[in-house]
C-alpha cells in the first residue's frame, strides 16, 4: 500500500516531468507570443536588475487578461519559489523580490531551480510531517499537505496551459498539427 508522501512525491514528479518535457525547444518567440491583445507578460523593463518584469498590477481586473507562456512559467517558477520559502525555507522572499526571465532558456532554468527544494522537501517527509502546520505568505499556516498539493495543482494546470499554447503558436498560421 502506498503512503500519502509516496503518492504525493509521484505526482509531484510526474508533474515536474509533464511539464518539462513540454517545453523542450521553446523559442523566445513563442515563449513571449502573444496570441490576443492586451495579454500579461514579461516585457523589457531597465529599471528591473534582470531587465524585464512581469505584468501583474496590485489591482487585478477582473476577469484577469489572457497570460502568454512567458507569464505562466513565471507565475509557476514564482509560485515554486515562494510557497517552499514560506513553508520550509527563511519565509523572507517576496513576489516582488523575484527577476523574471526574457528568455525561454533562462526561464526553464529558473523553472528547475525552483523544483528542486520541494523535490528534495518530499524526498526528507513522511506521512506523519504531511499533518505539520506551515506558514505560508499568506500569513497563516496550512498542513505541509496543503502546500505540496497547491503546488502540484499549479504546476499541473499552468503546465496544461503552457501546452495548449505550444499547440496554437505552432498552428497560427493554419498549418496541421
Amino acid at each position: 500500500m502506498s503512503s500519502a508522501v509516496r503518492l504525493l512525491r509521484q505526482q509531484w514528479e510526474r508533474s515536474c516531468e509533464r511539464l518539462l518535457s513540454r517545453l523542450v525547444g521553446l523559442t523566445d518567440d513563442e515563449y513571449r507570443w502573444e496570441p490576443v491583445a492586451n495579454c500579461w507578460n514579461v516585457r523589457l523593463d531597465a529599471s528591473s536588475p534582470s531587465g524585464w518584469t512581469i505584468d501583474y498590477p496590485n489591482e487585478h481586473p477582473h476577469p484577469p487578461p489572457f497570460t502568454t507562456i512567458a507569464w505562466r512559467m513565471v507565475h509557476i517558477a514564482d509560485g515554486n519559489t515562494i510557497y517552499w520559502d514560506h513553508s520550509f525555507g527563511t519565509g523572507a522572499r517576496d513576489f516582488w523580490d523575484l527577476a523574471p526571465h526574457g528568455d525561454a532558456v533562462g526561464a526553464i532554468d529558473y523553472l528547475v531551480e525552483s523544483q528542486r527544494p520541494i523535490t528534495e522537501s518530499l524526498r526528507q517527509l513522511d506521512d506523519i510531517a504531511l499533518d505539520e502546520m506551515r506558514p505560508t505568505h499568506f500569513g497563516f499556516e496550512w498542513p505541509a499537505r496543503r502546500v505540496f498539493a497547491v503546488l502540484v495543482d499549479e504546476q499541473t494546470h499552468h503546465g496544461a496551459e503552457v501546452a495548449l499554447l505550444r499547440d496554437l503558436y505552432r498552428d497560427r498560421a493554419g498549418q496541421p498539427l
